[in-house]
């Protein structure tokens, strides 16, 4: 299968799933959700492959959510998965280990893509944050349940509140992602990572990730269609209105916490 967004390429046992916009950071549009989607049906598929590692092309891992595609109805059609809960459960559903390799960038949608995997390492200069109040919208993809659960509530707060950049080390010493690795390096030790999964149980290793999340699914769902409603309810509000003004303006925003 072709994508127009994203590269499939197989290396051995271990499929290499890379974000592929380089010139918009890897934003992620509705093609790109759509076609992480189907690459993980045709992973789920492919018994030759026994463990994925999603990344992104060129300095970012991804820069979230595609700001230039149009939000103006966004409120007016329901039927959009915007706490992306098929992808989620998609993500934790599949029985093969998913490595997050975040190479740069990783905000919003990008840092919760690699939220929902099983493990996450970084670059030593990848930088990432929840970013979502930058755009007066709230949390989706679970990450208000994954979040504070890595962190800590307080912790998980003043990321999703402030919505600043943390550096990669930082997110380390926080319990965000597993490790991070020196730039020269980094998908080498990763994919070192990767096969050494793949050379080991991987039935045993899916059955455990089933029994870990098992535990989680209700909190998770449940996450996720509070995520869906608190969306619809931003995009409805003046201050969403606002920030697309101002990024498309390039101008400071100007809130009215309405």
């Amino acid at each position: 299968m072709q994508f127009e967004t994203l590269l499939f390429e197989k290396e051995g046992s271990v499929c290499i799933l890379t974000l592929n916009r380089p010139e918009r950071l890897n934003a992620i549009s509705g093609t790109m959700f759509e076609e992480i989607k189907s690459a993980l049906d045709q992973i789920k598929a492919d018994d030759e492959i026994r463990v994925v590692v999603i990344t992104g092309a060129g300095r970012a891992f991804s820069s979230g959510g595609d700001f230039k595609i149009d939000y103006s109805q966004a409120g007016q059609t329901e039927d959009i998965d915007v706490s992306q809960k098929e992808l989620v459960l998609k993500l934790i559903t599949i029985d093969k280990p998913i490595i997050a390799a975040i190479n740069g960038l990783a905000l919003g949608a990008g840092l919760n893509i690699a939220l929902n995997c099983d493990l996450v390492y970084a670059s030593e200069t990848a930088e990432m944050g929840t970013f979502f109040i930058k755009r007066a919208i709230t949390p989706e993809m679970a990450s208000t349940y994954l979040l504070p659960r890595n962190v800590g509530i307080h912790k998980a707060k003043e990321l999703i509140f402030f919505g600043d950049k943390i550096s990669a080390q930082e997110a380390k010493a926080i319990g965000l992602i597993n490790d991070v690795f020196p730039d020269d390096v980094f998908m080498e030790k990763v994919k070192e990572l990767a096969q050494r999964l793949a050379h080991g149980p991987t039935f045993a290793i899916g059955l455990a990730k089933r029994a870990i999340h098992a535990l989680l699914m209700d909190k998770i769902t449940q996450a996720l269609d509070n995520e869906a409603a608190n969306l619809w309810k931003a995009f409805d509000s003046e201050d969403f209105t606002e920030s697309l003004l101002s990024f498309m303006e390039k101008r400071e925003t100007n809130y009215k916490g309405k």
